[in-house]
């Protein structure tokens, strides 16, 4: 005889799916006014990477995105994918943020990914992809150029 499969309902505080929606709802459109509704998603001894830094606990992670809103005029994420199996969440993004400082503060958009590994319902590492050149370097006045020429070479 089969068994039933073991159903998770979005209202299991814990299932990936409802971590998911929360993650996703949270970070659409981050700014410092919802950094504490952020830092519940996190357990106090998480692990974040980027490729930019990397910092332990939440402390530290709300003090880093802190830092970092220090530098922008605006950031969103616009997630077109998401895989859970039940612990671990795989997140696919566009992220547009307006870096004053970069391209006259116009909107760069940037491509990435983001890992989760989840423990009782709230993430203990977070780990995020994307390219650095697309973020910054291209954006710098002589170093763009000089990497946008390589890309174009590279491409042909």
């Amino acid at each position: 005889m089969k068994q039933a499969p073991h159903l998770v309902f979005a209202s299991d505080s814990t299932s990936g799916d409802f971590l998911a929606s929360r993650v996703i709802q949270a970070y659409q459109n981050i700014s410092p006014e919802n950094l504490e509704e952020i830092s519940t998603l996190y357990t106090s001894d998480v692990y974040f990477e980027d490729p930019t830094s990397g910092v332990q606990g939440k402390a530290a992670l709300m003090a880093h995105f802190a830092k970092t809103f220090q530098k922008l005029e605006g950031c969103s994420f616009q997630f077109h994918r998401t895989v859970s199996d039940g612990a671990d969440l795989f997140l696919a993004w566009t992220m547009t943020a307006n870096y004053p400082k970069l391209q006259r503060g116009k909107a760069i958009r940037v491509e990435g990914s983001t890992y989760l590994k989840t423990r009782n319902g709230k993430i203990y590492f977070h780990r995020d992809y994307f390219d650095m050149g697309s973020l910054l370097y291209e954006h710098l006045p002589l170093l763009g150029r000089i990497i946008l020429k390589i890309k174009h070479r590279l491409a042909l």
